[in-house]
């Protein structure tokens, strides 16, 4: 994926060990009051950090050490369907993914460079999903490991615009306890074909762990409409595959995928915005080869 979002979607992300208390680490990312960390003020406005991905500081962490965590304190985050995705890309990394509904009730969608490195590449390794993670805390409801990433044939085979299908999904095993993700952390439902202008609700992991959300409008990115949108919020690097959500209710802490994040503008890498590829037919598509594999 050479060409895709550079100043973001290459460096995707996670500054931070997954220990049971992660280690302090630098946060180079830039955080406006447009998304704030749940129970935090407004941060001051910094600059996205250069291109290149962020490769994790401390020791590389393991399933059996996460688990080992379990025996600790646990105090879920504020969106319990939203979790942090790691993955080998070779260097450790992470996301943020949301789980939607599948007969194996084991299923995250999340953004498709989180999962393959785009033309050229393969899938990457190692992927492990924690529902409801919150910095400092044991896992609430497990780990669970990837088992079938998916992404779409046109992002893996289109360099230039593959922002376009920057979407995938990714089916998980059990946790250690044998129970799936999505029968212990809830499901989102999901939709496709939405309309382009319409109220979101957008979350994601912030650089330093900490969960944030942000409300807006969407619109189109560009005219003639090229399968992407974008809605005025600024997020991370680690934010990537962030859920975009119609109807999202905080109390039942559920809503509606119809996006995920992607990156921000090109060329605009420092404005308040975001973009996400269109929920259409081929995102529908490929949800429904990921319920095969579910």
């Amino acid at each position: 994926m050479r060409r895709l979002v550079r100043a973001f979607a290459a460096a995707t992300l996670l500054f931070g060990a997954l220990q049971a208390t992660p280690a302090a680490v630098a946060d180079g990312g830039n955080v406006p009051s447009a998304a704030l960390a749940v129970g935090a003020g407004a941060p001051a406005a910094r600059t996205l950090p250069a291109a290149g991905p962020a490769k994790v500081t401390g020791q590389d962490p393991t399933i059996a050490a996460a688990v080992a965590a379990l025996k600790g304190a646990a105090n879920p985050g504020p969106n319990l369907r939203m979790g942090r995705l790691y993955m080998h890309t070779p260097q450790l990394q992470a996301c943020t993914a949301a789980l939607v509904p599948s007969p194996g009730h084991n299923l995250v969608v999340t953004a498709a460079h989180c999962l393959h490195p785009g033309l050229g590449g393969k899938y990457y390794t190692g992927f492990s999903f924690i529902p409801g993670y919150r910095k400092g805390q044991a896992p609430p409801f497990g780990v669970f490991e990837g088992r079938q990433p998916l992404v779409n044939q046109g992002y893996v085979a289109k360099e230039k615009g593959d922002g376009e299908f920057d979407f995938g999904f990714l089916v998980l095993k059990p946790n250690a306890l044998g129970q799936q993700a999505g029968d212990v952390a809830g499901e989102n439902t999901i939709a496709f074909g939405e309309p382009v202008v319409a109220s979101r609700t957008v979350w994601a992991y912030l650089l330093n762990d900490t969960p944030a959300e942000c409300f807006g409008q969407t619109q189109a990115y560009l005219f003639p409409f090229d399968s992407r949108i974008r809605i005025d919020c600024r997020f991370e690097p680690s934010s990537s595959g962030g859920p975009w959500l119609a109807d999202y209710d905080a109390i039942t802490q559920k809503g509606t995928v119809n996006g995920v994040i992607s990156g921000p503008v090109p060329g605009h890498e420092t404005e308040a915005a975001v973009l996400s590829p269109y929920f259409g037919i081929y995102a529908q598509y490929l949800y429904q080869q990921a319920l095969a594999e579910s």
